[in-house]
């Protein structure tokens, strides 16, 4: 049916994902699903009847684009936190000056579509931006964040990409909202 034509990779060998992935990021729009995300060979009619138009209106959000991320992470100094070391004088960066960095540098950015994510593990504190950048425009985007990156006193901040739009996908693995119609409930509420 009309579905075949999106199904680009059903089974990557675990030998060679890197080239896979290479491969698919020359494609116009990519549409990266969840790790794990299957549907049985004899439900995927339906399963495409009841997310194509998701699927062809998130193809279209991420056409032309990649995702760009930056990792934000805690330095250290290696002499545990000594009150004459710059890095470590008052306190580390905590997960409010991630956020604040993370906001200086989708400023600088200059884009609409970014998210943040903080993530800590004990005292170890990290971030991670990832941004949804035209494709012809990562050098840029790279320039123009690079003034925040080298002012980031005490966290290292790591460019990573250009990757598949994976943080703007979207998740396919739940059945799409349906309108709610049954007696006594508002027919313009959304359930799922």
């Amino acid at each position: 049916g009309a579905w075949r034509k999106y199904v680009a990779v059903t089974y990557v060998h675990p030998e060679c994902p890197h080239e896979v992935v290479a491969g698919a990021m020359d494609a116009d729009a990519l549409l990266p699903f969840r790790f794990g995300t299957a549907v049985p060979a004899g439900e995927l009619a339906a399963w495409w009847a009841a997310h194509a138009a998701r699927i062809r209106a998130t193809l279209a959000e991420l056409r032309g684009a990649v995702e760009m991320g930056v990792k934000l992470l805690r330095l250290h100094c290696g002499h545990g936190a000594a009150p004459s070391c710059p890095e470590c004088a008052g306190h580390p960066p905590d997960v409010g000056e991630l956020r604040q960095l993370a906001d200086r540098l989708a400023e600088r950015a200059g884009l609409e579509r970014w998210h943040f994510r903080a993530s800590a593990n004990g005292d170890n504190i990290a971030g991670s931006v990832a941004f949804l950048v035209p494709r012809d425009e990562v050098e840029a985007f790279l320039a123009r964040i690079a003034p925040v990156a080298s002012r980031a006193a005490g966290i290292a901040v790591v460019p990573t990409g250009p990757w598949p739009a994976y943080s703007f996908a979207g998740s396919f693995e739940r059945p799409p909202l349906a309108r709610v119609t049954a007696s006594g409930l508002r027919g313009d509420r959304l359930t799922g």
